[in-house]
C-alpha cells in the first residue's frame, strides 16, 4: 500500500492528503460539537433539578418541625410537600434520561421519593416522626447518588472522549 502511495503523482498524493485532512477534520469538529451540545443540555438539565429541589427545602423543614412536634401538620403542608416531590421526580427523570438511563441511581431515587411520600402522609408529631426522619434521610442520600452521578458524567466529558 505504502508503495502504491509512493509511485502516486504529486499532485494526486497531495490531493488525497488535503482531502483526507479536511474529512478528518471536519469529523472531528462535529464530534466537538456534538460533546458541546451535551454538556450545555446536561447542565441545563442539572440546574433544572436543582431549582425544583431548592423548591422541596422549605416543605421539608416545615415537615422536620411538625416531626419534632414543634408545628401542627396541614394538609396544605402535605400537598405542597407532595407536589415539591413530583415536580423533582418529573426532573430528575429527564435529568436520568440524559445520564443514559442510570437504573440503579433513579430506581433508588424514586423509591426514595415515594417513602418520604408516605412518611409525609403518616406523620403528625415525635410519636410518629421518626419514618419521617428516616424517609428525608433515604431521600438526601439517593439525591446525593444522582447529584454524583450527574458530576461523573460531566468528569467525563470535559476530561475523556465521551458523547
Amino acid at each position: 500500500m505504502m508503495n502504491f502511495f509512493a509511485k502516486m503523482p504529486d499532485w494526486l498524493r497531495n490531493g488525497l492528503l488535503v482531502i483526507g485532512g479536511g474529512l478528518i477534520g471536519w469529523f472531528g469538529n462535529q464530534y466537538m460539537d456534538a460533546r458541546g451540545a451535551y454538556k450545555e443540555s446536561l447542565t441545563a438539565n442539572y440546574d433544572s433539578f436543582n431549582q425544583a429541589s431548592s423548591g422541596l427545602e422549605d416543605s421539608l423543614r416545615e415537615f422536620a418541625a411538625i416531626a419534632q412536634g414543634l408545628k401542627p401538620k396541614t394538609p396544605e403542608a402535605t400537598v405542597q410537600l407532595q407536589s415539591h416531590l413530583l415536580d423533582v421526580l418529573r426532573v430528575a427523570k429527564d435529568l436520568n434520561r440524559r445520564l443514559g438511563h442510570n437504573e440503579p441511581v433513579m430506581t433508588e431515587f424514586e423509591s426514595a421519593t415515594v417513602s418520604l411520600m408516605r412518611a409525609a402522609d403518616r406523620v403528625t408529631g415525635p410519636l410518629d416522626g421518626k419514618q419521617m426522619v428516616e424517609a428525608v434521610e433515604n431521600y438526601l442520600f439517593a439525591e446525593m447518588q444522582l447529584r454524583d452521578a450527574v458530576v461523573n458524567e460531566t468528569n467525563a466529558i470535559v476530561g475523556g472522549w465521551l458523547l
